[in-house]
């Protein structure tokens, strides 16, 4: 697909075409973890529970190294509206330069302390192995998985979301198929359980991956992206990392929270666990179509403060978050009349039901504030004032969130609905810090424009 101009035409039809397939996308990719807990429920809570304890982990590894594919986006946003497009292929080039190593590093590092992690985030005896074994497979499939981030975060920033949907979709098809003949050892396969699960992601993501970079590398997908690219240039990798660092460490404050959550959640129960679990990976499709129309707002805003068009990217800020709070709106609707029959697509336990169905409720409230702060966000990142995104995310968690699960769950005794009401009460109170940080309008000042200096190596 070739690159769409996000500098003209209709505003509210840019981010529709432009969100669409992210937002597909983003939905395709998570129907890996809901494969995964769908076909692992049939083997219980415990095998359920390995997942469930793992993927923040993960997530915190792979958050890191993603906030630079969201600099990526930035950077080739904002050159692209320039029409500057040596200096688009340059981001390309710096930015994959940073991440693959910086990915491996931390995917190396994962796999080695896999069995500590697990038995530190207070894991049953029974469970440690099972989860140890299913971290273990992730974090080496991690490269491959923040190698498609990356890829479609360019891609974003260029203005083609389709070719990344379309491989998102053709590579969960293969883990569809896989899942269950590794899991269960249909068609003659091994019969590896949980490990299945992980080692089926690890080959999808792999090949589709390689097949990415393939269509990149050989223009195919409309970047000219040149060997010199990849030279270090030592100016451009400074500018990278001052937008890139703060959305990683925002990253990664988000993820140790939801680390520090799911060890919280441990200690009410495996049933408690297991409906953290499924709940919130409902919850979390859910606020997919949040996600992906800010993400690509993110790109649109880039494009025209690249191109001077200060009031288009206001304009744009502003029409994201009317789509944005109706969207959420009619999926917390959803969620609310739909909470019983939702949970129970994966697990037929009552005590689980019960519990994850008593979250939906409470958080579905609170969905329409998640997409306010989304939308604010857009402008923080596609402008390159990660700063701002960087304190917004971790003051959710770790100023918020976790302090009132402490109060309400601990404290008030409230127990697993104090969590539950934690949970929704950070996202009102980061929608309402992300408009206090929107107003004074230092986003509309571009950030992630590469200077003319030449540092090579």
């Amino acid at each position: 697909m070739k690159a769409r101009n996000l500098t003209e035409g209709s505003v509210i039809s840019n981010i529709i075409k432009l969100s669409w397939p992210l937002v597909a996308a983003n939905l395709i990719q998570s129907l890996y973890n809901i494969v995964d807990t769908f076909w692992l429920g049939k083997l219980g809570a415990l095998a359920i529970n390995a997942p469930t304890i793992s993927w923040p982990v993960i997530f915190l590894v792979i958050s890191f190294a993603g906030g630079f594919g969201m600099a990526g986006t930035s950077f080739v946003s904002q050159h692209h509206g320039a029409n500057e497009e040596e200096m688009v292929g340059e981001a390309v080039g710096q930015t994959l330069l940073i991440t693959f190593f910086l990915s491996a590093s931390l995917s190396l590092g994962g796999f080695f302390l896999s069995d500590s992690i697990v038995r530190w985030m207070g894991a049953s005896k029974d469970l440690v192995p099972l989860a140890s074994v299913f971290m273990k497979t992730i974090f080496l499939a991690t490269p491959f998985t923040f190698g498609f981030m990356v890829y479609s975060s360019l891609l974003r920033g260029y203005g083609d979301t389709v070719t990344p949907m379309k491989l998102s979709f053709y590579s969960v098809i293969a883990n569809m198929i896989l899942d269950p003949l590794l899991i269960f050892g249909w068609a003659g396969f091994p019969k590896f359980g949980v490990f299945g699960a992980a080692l089926a992601t690890l080959l999808t993501r792999g090949v589709f991956t390689v097949y990415a970079y393939y269509l990149l590398f050989s223009g195919k997908n409309g970047l000219k992206v040149r060997k010199k690219d990849f030279i270090p240039d030592f100016g451009k990798i400074k500018q990278i990392l001052k937008i890139g660092l703060p959305l990683g460490l925002s990253q990664t404050g988000q993820a140790v929270g939801f680390v520090v959550m799911t060890a919280i959640v441990t200690y009410f129960g495996n049933y408690t666990l297991a409906a953290f679990g499924v709940g919130n990976r409902i919850i979390s499709l859910s606020t997919m179509f949040s996600m992906g129309i800010s993400a690509s707002a993110s790109a649109i805003v880039g494009q025209n403060l690249g191109a001077k068009k200060v009031k288009r990217a206001e304009e744009t800020v502003e029409k994201t978050l009317i789509l944005n709070v109706l969207t959420m709106m009619a999926i917390s609707f959803v969620m609310i009349i739909f909470r019983y029959q939702l949970i129970e697509i994966f697990v037929s336990n009552k005590n689980v039901i019960s519990q994850g169905a008593n979250l939906m409720f409470i958080i579905a409230f609170f969905m329409p504030f998640f997409g306010c702060m989304q939308s604010f966000m857009s402008a923080f990142n596609g402008s390159g004032h990660t700063v701002a995104s960087m304190w917004l995310m971790i003051s959710r968690l770790w100023f918020m969130r976790i302090p009132l699960i402490f109060l309400l769950g601990w404290s008030l005794n409230l127990g697993s609905q104090g969590i539950w009401w934690a949970m929704g009460l950070s996202n009102a109170g980061a929608a309402l810090l992300a408009f206090i940080l929107y107003l004074p309008g230092k986003w509309k000042t571009p950030r992630a424009m590469f200077e003319k200096t030449m540092n090579k190596v």
